[in-house]
C-alpha cells in the first residue's frame, strides 16, 4: 500500500515537471512568432536556410544574398547544376517548380514561401516569409 502511495507522489510530480517543461517551451515558441509579427517591418528576418530543400549531388551555392522590399525581406541563394543539367531541371528535382508554402516549425515559427527561377544558365532560390 506504501509503495503504491509513494509510486503515485513520484508520478504525480514528474507530471507536474513535464508540464511546466512543456509550458515554458510553448511560452517561449509563441513568444517568438510573436516577435516574428511585430518586430518582423523594424528589422530584416530571414527564414533559416534549412526551409530551402537539400540541393542533390552534383549542384553547388555559387553565391548567397538578401534582398527586401515593400513585402518584407527574402534571402536568395544562387546554385549551379551539376554538369549537363539545366536550371529547369534542377527545379523539377528539388520539387521547385511551383512556389512552395511551408508551415511554421517548432524552431521557425513563421509561415515561408519558397521559389525558383533560372537565370544565366543558374537557379536562383528564394525563401522569405509570408
Amino acid at each position: 500500500m506504501m509503495l503504491r502511495a509513494a509510486l503515485r507522489r513520484r508520478t504525480k510530480y514528474t507530471l507536474v515537471i513535464v508540464s511546466i517543461a512543456v509550458g515554458v517551451l510553448a511560452c517561449l515558441w509563441v513568444m517568438r512568432f510573436l516577435w516574428l509579427l511585430t518586430m518582423g517591418n523594424e528589422l530584416i528576418i530571414l527564414p533559416s536556410r534549412s526551409r530551402i530543400p537539400d540541393l542533390p549531388s552534383g549542384a553547388a551555392i555559387v553565391a548567397e544574398d538578401m534582398g527586401c522590399g515593400s513585402g518584407g525581406c527574402w534571402r536568395e541563394i544562387t546554385v549551379a547544376p551539376a554538369a549537363g543539367q539545366s536550371p529547369e531541371d534542377l527545379a523539377q528535382e528539388m520539387n521547385l517548380s511551383e512556389e512552395q508554402h511551408q508551415s511554421p516549425t517548432l524552431f521557425d515559427p513563421g509561415f515561408v514561401y519558397v521559389w525558383a527561377h533560372p537565370r544565366d544558365g543558374q537557379l536562383v532560390l528564394g525563401i522569405g516569409y509570408q
